[in-house]
């Protein structure tokens, strides 16, 4: 049995794997381990080296817009948590020789028309940070640190994750979904926006094998299929709430024409074909994940 060692267990889709994953399992604070000084990462690595054999790095800064701000400034803090917090992580992982997973995104990849997605797990990413926004960027060179720097680790990329259990500190956008549509409050869903959702449940099963695989590469852990936040809205709140074309159509591609929005892939999504083979999983498709997450709320 594998055991972990979880940088950013505190948020949405780490308290959850943290619950879900078998093995024991680490989930220290961030004043116990500030990823940002590698010294702070080096002591606890020897204090702790004999208790874990893997190390996932959820930890990153998150935040699109306010990340945009920074654009360009490799002293900035979205810099020094996604990229340089990542290289000291995958440096003592190296040294220790422990096996990282390196959680990624999506939005390392443009989605545009000239570009358009669901990507590949070996899909060619951006050559510059003009092409994606700055936290897609960030993330991309984490991933590239990672590749780099450690044989013995690997990149998961997932995208709009979502469960049934409760997290008090933010909600998950299906959970966000329901809510606004119970106020009454529920904005226009972009039809022209497609997506990759992870049901989160799901995401400890591939981890395991992942470990047990203990191959660098690059996975993709998501449905099995796309959709659009239109189709994904409507089809969750169709089966929750009885209600047919309850969301309006909204477009992305006027949303991002708005003035201090970040570039987000429009045309997205993830493909994966090759990480199902590899790992001999079959995903779930998004509607199939919308049920069994409607079937876990309280």
């Amino acid at each position: 049995m594998n055991n972990y060692l979880i940088i950013g267990a505190s948020g949405l889709i780490g308290s959850r794997v943290a619950k879900l994953l078998k093995g024991n399992i680490l989930t220290p604070s961030e004043k116990e381990v500030d990823i940002t000084d590698i010294s702070s990462v080096k002591k606890y690595f020897e204090i702790n080296k004999d208790k874990f054999n893997a190390v996932i790095n959820f930890a990153a800064f998150t935040d699109v817009d306010r990340a945009e701000e920074q654009k360009g400034d490799k002293n900035g803090f979205v810099w020094k948590l996604n990229v340089e917090g990542t290289k000291n992580l995958v440096q003592l992982s190296k040294e220790f020789g422990k096996f990282q997973i390196q959680i990624s995104t999506d939005f390392v990849f443009p989605g545009t028309e000239g570009n358009p997605g669901p990507y590949l797990e070996d899909a060619k990413t951006p050559d510059s940070y003009d092409e994606i926004n700055w936290y897609g960027w960030t993330k991309l060179q984490a991933e590239k640190e990672v590749m780099k720097e450690n044989p013995k680790s690997c990149v998961i990329r997932i995208a709009y994750p979502f469960y049934a259990a409760k997290y008090e500190l933010k909600t998950d956008f299906a959970k966000k979904i329901l809510e606004l549509y119970e106020a009454g409050t529920l904005y226009p869903l972009f039809e022209d926006q497609v997506i990759s959702p992870l049901y989160v449940n799901d995401f400890p099963k591939a981890i395991e094998k992942i470990v047990d695989l203990g191959k660098q590469d690059i996975y993709h852990v998501v449905t099995s299929d796309t959709c659009t936040y239109w189709e994904f809205g409507n089809y969750l709140l169709e089966k929750a709430k009885g209600a047919r074309n309850a969301p309006k159509k909204g477009s992305m591609k006027k949303f991002l024409e708005t003035p201090g929005k970040a570039q987000r892939p429009r045309l997205g999504g993830l493909k994966t074909e090759k990480t199902q083979k590899k790992l001999g999983i079959k995903f779930k498709s998004w509607k199939q994940a919308v049920d069994e997450f409607l079937s876990g709320l309280n």
